[in-house]
């Protein structure tokens, strides 16, 4: 007799963990499925992320506002979280930094919308005030966030799995999610282990929180759906600043003002190859080192696994972080890591809405940033729509 279970949630990432998590505080026969052989293992994002906890003052809310409301909700869920339960995170702060007069006008415009997503303390500052922050950050003038800051990620996604397994949820990993198949009391979940054999069992509710195969998985119970992965490789370099102590950072996040690109898909605003700070070893409480992650820079790629050609030259990273850290060197840098992001064609937001054909299946899909700092409001909203499912 195939078994019954009650939640099934697809995807042992970061928002799977956290839906996990939320749902198993309340709910019974909370199931994980991940494909790969432990939650941060394998080529996904919630390995290869940068860490960066943002503020929400990216987001515009006529084209992005599930990622303008929940990062904001997010970030402050987030530092309480990783306050409660001992999870190295620091509120650093964040400067974008505007290096000529254009870019300085479009600091105007996220200033703007900073107060329109009521992120807290947002304050324009003169390029004297960035020099005493950070001396060695040149700047004409800058945005000063003081809710953005910097997680360990993967301290936050073990506590996530731990603090849900505490609670009942078994985690099924080596287990890849096969079909979907529309059940009277449920929806079967077809699924295969390591060796090849497969199993399934019948879930009153299913989550999609698949990461970059969501797309994929949103197809297997409906093959029309319009949802498309358009895949962005992000890379990154580091620097370890004992190398270079006359280059020390203060340790805030370092943004240049974002610059509007052109893409097949049309155009939009990236935040650009910024610094960002990493924590001492996993000491707690938590003390921002010496060493800096450089970028992303992202390259479009067709394939969603390609995580393995070369990277790009360290020079393309140096050269765009001198324009406002001027000291860096191409030949400080060293390869740091790379990953594929969760973006969806023609689709700026995230999508978080049930299947138009299976109410209780639940997509997640897009989730590329503000994902880790959006993660608990995610779940919070999950789990919401979950209670009316199962309530109902």
């Amino acid at each position: 007799m195939t078994e019954k279970i009650n939640i099934a949630v697809i995807g042992g990432g970061i928002i799977g963990c956290a839906v996990a998590w939320d749902l198993s505080e309340r709910y019974e026969g909370v199931f994980v499925f991940e494909k790969n052989s432990g939650i941060t293992q394998g080529e996904n994002q919630s390995s290869r992320n940068s860490g960066v906890i943002h503020s929400g003052i990216y987001y515009d809310q006529e084209t992005r506002p599930l990622k303008a409301a929940l990062c904001v909700e997010g970030n402050r869920l987030l530092y309480d979280f990783c306050e409660r339960h001992k999870v190295p995170a620091l509120k650093t702060g964040k400067l974008i930094v505007a290096t000529n007069q254009a870019e300085d006008n479009i600091l105007g415009m996220y200033l703007d919308r900073a107060t329109k997503n009521q992120v807290p303390g947002v304050e324009r500052i003169t390029g004297e005030e960035v020099s005493l922050l950070e001396p060695n950050v040149v700047a004409e003038s800058a945005l000063m966030v003081p809710s953005a800051g910097i997680v360990d990620p993967m301290s936050f996604v073990y506590r996530l799995n731990t603090l849900a397994s505490n609670n009942g949820a078994q985690f099924m990993t080596d287990t890849e999610v096969a079909g979907f198949e529309l059940a009277g009391d449920g929806i079967n979940v077809v699924f295969r282990y390591r060796d090849g054999k497969t199993d399934r069992a019948i879930s009153n509710v299913v989550i999609n929180a698949g990461g970059v195969d969501s797309d994929l998985l949103a197809r297997l119970i409906r093959p029309d759906s319009p949802y498309e992965l358009d895949p962005v490789r992000g890379e990154s370099y580091k620097f370890y600043g004992h190398k270079r102590p006359e280059l020390k950072l203060q340790g805030m996040n370092i943004y240049p003002t974002p610059e509007l690109v052109h893409t097949q898909h049309g155009s939009h605003f990236t935040v650009g190859v910024h610094l960002t700070p990493t924590f001492d070893d996993f000491f707690y409480p938590p003390v921002v080192g010496s060493t800096v992650t450089v970028g992303p820079k992202l390259v479009a790629v067709r394939d969603r696994k390609d995580v393995s050609c070369p990277p790009l030259d360290a020079g393309v990273f140096a050269s765009k972080a001198r324009s406002y850290f001027p000291g860096l060197k191409d030949d400080d840098l060293i390869w740091h890591q790379m990953g594929v992001q969760a973006r969806l064609k023609g689709q700026p937001d995230f999508v978080i809405q049930a299947d138009s054909a299976a109410p209780d299946f639940i997509n997640l899909l897009g989730i590329d940033s503000p994902g880790l700092t959006s993660s608990l409001a995610i779940a919070r909203r999950v789990g919401k729509m979950v209670d009316g499912l199962i309530r109902s």
